[in-house]
């Protein structure tokens, strides 16, 4: 025991030293390792991020697409609402706006940029207010809004089984041009459409049908994801260095 304990006295700064180089050693490799890990953390967030910035800018042209087509339904309504309480007469160009009265519109839209943050853990995005916002647009605002256009898909299916049948040579004759909705819907009595109420009540409601997915849910889904798109490019210019 002396023997050890006088070994240690004269050799503990070896010792020592070595003890130092070996904690050097493992601390310098810990650290080493959490750099690494935390710079391919960084490049998965961004590489996120910007999927999800361009899913969105995506998705925001078609918004702006469906918006304008709700537009021409919406010229088409009281175009025909007008010429019918009115007692005009038919010409060719009317079966061009019969047929925007009813238009089966989708939003085709992607999530996957955004799943992937989820199937990683939503902590991926380090800072918490781009976190909560995409959050916000993706889990509420999109959720929210594909619950409207569900019912209102479904409002113009039941029209066009229910509306047009009777009152017009064929329904959903859309041209596939330019992925609108142009297109013809000849009626077969358009006299009788002039004092025929049911008619009259489905274009009235279908104006306001329209006029409320227009001005309430398509303009405030637009407002935020263009306000998300412009967090996502700030968000960027800071970490992607």
């Amino acid at each position: 025991m002396k023997r050890i304990l006088s070994i240690l006295k004269e050799k503990w700064p070896e010792y020592f030293f070595e003890i130092l180089v070996l904690i050097i050693g493992i601390y310098g490799a810990f650290e080493l390792s959490n750099y690494g890990e935390n710079k391919a953390r960084k490049r998965a967030e961004i590489e996120i991020l910007k999927g999800c910035k361009t899913e969105l800018m995506t998705d925001l042209e078609e918004i702006k697409f469906n918006m304008n087509e709700l537009r021409k339904s919406q010229t088409a309504l009281n175009l025909i609402l007008e010429v019918l309480e009115n007692d005009g007469s038919y010409h060719d160009s009317l079966a061009f706006h019969f047929n925007y009265t009813l238009i089966p519109i989708h939003f085709v839209h992607s999530t996957s940029s955004f799943e992937t943050a989820k199937s990683r853990g939503l902590d991926i995005i380090s800072n918490n207010d781009i976190r909560n916002k995409l959050i916000a647009v993706y889990d509420s605002q999109y959720d929210f809004f594909l619950k409207a256009e569900q019912e209102e898909i479904a409002e113009v299916q039941y029209q066009m089984r229910h509306i047009l049948p009777g009152r017009f040579v064929s329904g959903h004759n859309f041209e596939g041009k330019d992925n609108t909705f142009d297109g013809s819907m000849v009626p077969k009595d358009f006299e009788s459409l002039k004092t025929d109420q049911e008619y009259h009540y489905f274009i009235k409601t279908q104006q306001n049908r329209t006029r409320s997915f227009l001005g309430y849910f398509y303009t405030n889904l637009q407002k935020s994801v263009e306000s998300m798109i412009h967090d996502l490019e700030v968000e960027l210019k800071r970490i992607d260095r």
